[in-house]
């Protein structure tokens, strides 16, 4: 055989298992990352190298023929409607990818920390004061005149407040689909939004159940709470609504304009008028500013509606 023909098919050859080998290598990364469960953003980066990988092998061998437009794990596929990034609005990904992967109950735990430093440590609507025992938080309701309406075991404990609800960004997910909340457990997509300290507030557990998953409205109602002291009103017209405290109304707007940021939730135009209302009405207070901070030192990243009226 002549020996420059010999040379080119070898040649050829390796460029044909040069792909195949990569291609497996993506493959494999695709499986485990699904297999296994890791960040989202653990497989963009995996794709990443490889591409750099490529482009090294693909340089080093003269002649290879021209390739399709390079892929990048953000960019949306063909008529797929996207969100504020770029990204597929079904991927649920983040702008600010200096976010931490905090699932839910370890970002409690990381919370309890925060709200230790805080002066005084108190709840979100009610402002009882907060217990702090073996590592778990109790409402003290009797110092902040907080009257049980019905649920004394769960009035008597704290639960972690999606201001925006799970199911407002779980509702759209497979998982959820398919069993409910406890389904999207482990799963990446929902776990980093779950857990997501900028979300999340210590609530008395009896009005966190009665709030549900209602929308934050302002309405005519009774001079006096069902809660007492606490200033928190559930409509009896439907659709049902919350009426929060207005010391609470700014936190609440700015993370609602969060959470449709970082994560691409979508907001009504009723849900967005009321926010952007309560956002200029109420700004923060020093305690947002400080709590802004310390769960970025913990989390990674910042709300920057906070961050940009504060000192």
């Amino acid at each position: 055989m002549n020996p420059a023909k010999l040379a080119a098919y070898l040649k050829h050859l390796s460029k044909k298992w040069l792909i195949a080998l990569i291609t497996a290598a993506d493959i494999i990364g695709m499986v485990s990352v699904l297999a296994i469960g890791l960040r989202p953003d653990l497989h963009r980066s995996f794709i990443l190298k490889l591409q750099n990988s490529w482009g090294i092998i693909r340089n080093a061998i003269r002649d290879f023929p021209s390739e399709s437009p390079a892929f990048h794990p953000d960019s949306p596929a063909a008529g797929q409607n996207t969100d504020f990034s770029g990204a597929p609005a079904s991927d649920l990904r983040r702008r600010d990818h200096a976010q931490k992967y905090f699932p839910f109950e370890k970002s409690k735990r990381e919370l309890i920390k925060i709200y230790r430093k805080a002066s005084p440590p108190e709840t979100f609507y009610c402002r009882c004061p907060l217990l702090f025992q073996n590592g778990r938080i109790y409402p003290d309701i009797a110092a902040c005149g907080y009257r049980i309406r019905k649920q004394e075991k769960r009035a008597r404990r704290i639960e972690w407040e999606h201001i925006v609800p799970a199911s407002w960004f779980g509702g759209q997910m497979t998982c959820w689909k398919t069993g409910g909340r406890n389904n999207c457990n482990n799963v990446p997509e929902f776990e980093i939004m779950a857990g997501d300290m900028h979300n999340l507030t210590p609530a008395v557990g009896e009005v966190n159940d009665d709030r549900k998953a209602y929308r934050y409205r302002q309405f005519p109602h009774p001079e006096q709470s069902v809660y007492g002291k606490c200033q928190f009103f559930i409509s009896d017209d439907k659709p049902r609504a919350a009426e929060p405290p207005e010391y609470t109304r700014g936190f609440i707007a700015r993370a609602f304009k969060y959470m449709e940021r970082q994560h691409g939730i979508k907001l009504s135009k009723g849900d967005r008028q009321i926010m952007d209302i309560w956002d200029r009405r109420y700004p923060p207070d020093d305690w947002e500013c400080r709590r802004n901070q310390l769960v970025r030192t913990v989390q990674g990243n910042d709300n920057p509606f906070i961050t940009a009226k504060c000192p």
